[in-house]
């Protein structure tokens, strides 16, 4: 059960605060809370950065800091150290920054006064000591014969990295529950750093940023986990706390990036690091070079799908030409678009090359003629499309990417059909944005009672090709782009966006992330635990802990594949991963998803599972419970098969008959089974499979039917285990 929301208001103390052009006005409690836990950290030195990417987000941010700390001459401190910030109780907290070349340096913060000074490169560290947590606004000055750098309105509280691709970054806008979010926001301790989208090939020393209070009017835009996990903290320490949030997140990103370059080339992933860090060091190309190489790209673009079409079956028969109208089309099969692959069929799951799909759909008299674009979200990896025959456009090897191909000269009044050919060359291929991301759109405004866009999702005909022929993909290097430079690529990421704050001091770190790995389950089983370890040993805590959110469900259901692979196999990479490098919770949100969008809008649930785990195992709230069930031992009785839980007080289905679990015999075909619960304990059965020695639960990419929870309505881990032998 929630505490109720309204009643925060009566036990809470706001910060006197100015942020941008917003004053806000409030009371102070002066009162502290002694620590709960300990741990130091040591200070990690950072390289300067050499490149970085700037974006639309980052100027505003800029602006933004003209606001913000009052410096002078050029004393100048690091990117977490600005109007607003909230630092890390029980930590020494290491006030870092440049000055003159050995310039003595001097730290205030309220009434504390530490000294240092500056190395032969300008840098410095000076540690202020371990300070309990206070609501108490102070000021943070930092002076040298050079200069003065002044902070104001700096609380100590707890602070956590929130980090990971999109559903990290979702806002509190963007998610359920926005109002009450703003209705909360003032009424709580909690501030929050935002770090643009920047990358560069060598770590950073600073990047633009700006601390701001929670309010009713800036809350819309931060982090929805990250906030709703700092109000379930804030009040279990009876908002006495301050709670600081850095997010320090990425939409649509890899893990790779996130990941040191230097560890990563001590791990087993030291060739992919060591050919980057070679590609770094190479001196600028010629320019001759440079305009060879891009008249060969040309070539080979314009030759590609050409090429590709006298290779796959579907364009030696022309499939594009085809209207296939009904579903018994000798070789055609029916699917819901837009999806993956392995939701089409599961001979797809681990399928590599060309898959054509085909519709018809009408455009109105009034529709006619009118310039439009044809919409069709993102597809992996590469797609040819065609109306009536005709290619409309096409896209090589960009993963991920939003389709837009424009009908510059419209439609005609009628049935039209199209077809899209998808090549995809490994991972997982097919279309990966929402239900409503296919259409075709009119760009100029129609009549009002005139549809502007012709909806193209939903039921559609496919039908498989070759395998992925031998053809490379035709790729040009980005001259403009300096190497390691790709939000793709290893290091860049955590170079300018997380090596700048890696040494300021926090308890811990919320990750959200994966989608963009789904397919890859082997090489994240390993990256995972590589992140967590590189960001402990930059930081110069071992014990920072982390929080990962095991992916949530999404795609299609699919009724007749029990055991899909694709999305279960990243969620036991990241249960793995967790387990392996240990101080760290998984908290599942496999029945938060939503099957037509990959990004859920249950945020608030998300960071209960994650603020329980924190609570248990970082704060020692021993009575809380964040750990679903978990199975612990299968065995045979008959033909019956008997899964034994751990967390399994209050084990129930949390809506009707409990489902999610499927048999397999030796032939490896699985059957959904019957299941009943008995104490800790579930005992399934299923039809035609006597002697079972395979059992899965929620092995999906979207596991609908799974359904257990335990009596704090935390959902059963998923899992795919060998039966033991009768008795065991």
């Amino acid at each position: 059960m929630r505490r109720d929301d309204a009643s925060i208001g009566d036990r809470t103390r706001k910060s006197n605060a100015d942020f941008a052009e917003t004053t806000i006005r409030a009371r102070i409690s002066r009162k502290t809370l002694a620590p709960r836990s300990n741990g130091g950290d040591d200070v990690t030195m950072r390289q300067q950065n050499s490149v970085s990417t700037l974006t639309p987000f980052m100027t505003l941010l800029i602006v933004a800091l003209s606001l913000c700390a009052e410096v002078s001459a050029s004393v100048t401190l690091d990117s977490l150290f600005r109007d607003h910030a909230v630092l890390q109780r029980d930590r020494a907290i290491p006030v870092s920054g440049r000055a003159t070349a050995g310039e003595a340096i001097t730290v205030r913060f309220g009434e504390l006064t530490v000294t240092g000074n500056a190395g032969k490169d300008g840098r410095f560290a000076i540690s202020l000591p371990p300070m309990e947590a206070s609501l108490e606004a102070r000021e943070l000055s930092v002076r040298g014969s050079s200069g003065e750098a002044r902070v104001k309105d700096v609380l100590v509280g707890e602070v956590w990295f929130c980090s990971g691709q999109s559903n990290m970054e979702w806002s509190v806008n963007q998610s359920d529950d926005a109002d009450i979010a703003k209705s909360l926001a003032a009424k709580v301790p909690i501030r929050w750093f935002k770090a643009p989208h920047v990358t560069a090939n060598r770590p950073a020393e600073t990047e633009q940023g700006a601390w701001s209070v929670a309010t009713k009017e800036s809350v819309s835009d931060f982090t929805a986990i990250g906030f709703w996990f700092g109000v379930d903290l804030a009040r279990s320490f009876d908002l006495e706390v301050p709670i600081g949030l850095v997010d320090i997140s990425w939409g649509g990103t890899r893990i790779e990036p996130w990941i040191p370059l230097d560890l990563m080339a001590k791990s087993s992933f030291a060739d992919i690091a060591n050919e980057l860090a070679a590609r770094i060091a190479q001196p600028a190309v010629d320019p001759a070079v440079i305009a060879a190489e891009r008249a060969q790209f040309d070539a080979d673009i314009a030759a590609y799908w050409p090429t590709l079409m006298t290779l796959d079956i579907g364009g030696k028969e022309h499939w594009e030409n085809k209207v296939v109208s009904s579903s018994a089309a000798p070789g055609w099969s029916t699917t819901t678009l837009p999806a993956y692959f392995p939701a089409f069929d599961s001979t797809l799951a681990n399928f590599d090359g060309a898959v054509w799909c085909t519709r018809t759909f009408d455009i109105t008299a009034e529709q006619a003629n009118a310039p439009a674009t044809l919409e069709l979200g993102s597809i992996d990896d590469s797609d040819c499309a065609w109306i009536d025959g005709v290619v409309v456009g096409s896209t090589i090897a960009q993963p991920g990417q939003a389709r837009a191909y424009a009908l510059s000269k419209g439609l005609s009044a009628g049935t039209h059909h199209i077809t899209i050919c998808v090549m995809d060359t490994g991972g997982q291929g097919g279309f990966g944005s929402g239900a409503d991301s296919m259409a075709i759109s009119f760009l100029a405004k129609l009549a009002n009672t005139v549809p502007q866009r012709v909806a193209l999702g939903g039921e559609w005909h496919w039908r498989m090709g070759n395998t992925a022929p031998r053809l490379p993909v035709p790729v040009m290097r980005d001259f403009n782009r300096v190497p390691g430079t790709d939000a793709g690529e290893p290091a860049a990421i955590y170079n300018a966006m997380m090596a700048p704050c890696i040494s300021f001091p926090v308890r811990g770190t919320l990750w959200y992330q994966g989608e963009s790995n789904a397919g890859e389950h082997g090489k994240y089983e390993l990256l995972l635990p590589l992140l967590i370890s590189s960001w402990r040993e930059k930081s110069g805590n071992p014990n920072m802990a982390w929080g990962v959110v095991q992916l949530a469900g999404f795609m299609p259901v699919s009724e007749s594949e029990p055991a899909q692979g694709g999305w279960a196999l990243l969620r036991r990479a990241q249960e793995r991963g967790v387990i392996a490098a240990g101080n760290a919770g998984l908290a599942s949100a496999i029945d938060l998803g939503d099957a037509s969008d990959i990004h859920p809008r249950r945020k608030r649930e998300v960071a209960d599972r994650l603020a329980a785990w924190a609570r248990n195992t970082v704060y020692g709230e021993s009575t809380v419970e964040w750990q679903g069930p978990q199975l612990v031992k299968t065995r045979r009785d008959g033909t019956k098969v008997i899964c034994e839980f751990a967390n399994a007080t209050g084990l129930h289905a949390v809506s009707g008959e409990l489902g999610g679990f499927a048999l397999a015999g030796a032939d490896g075909k699985f059957v959904w089974a019957s299941a009943t619960i008995n104490g800790n304990a579930v005992t399934l059965e299923a039809t035609g499979v006597t002697n079972a020695t395979e059992v899965v639960y929620a092995w999906q990419n979207n596991p609908e039917r799974a359904n257990l929870v335990n009596g704090a309505l935390l959902p059963a881990i998923p899992f795919r285990e060998t039966i033991s032998a009768v008795g065991k």
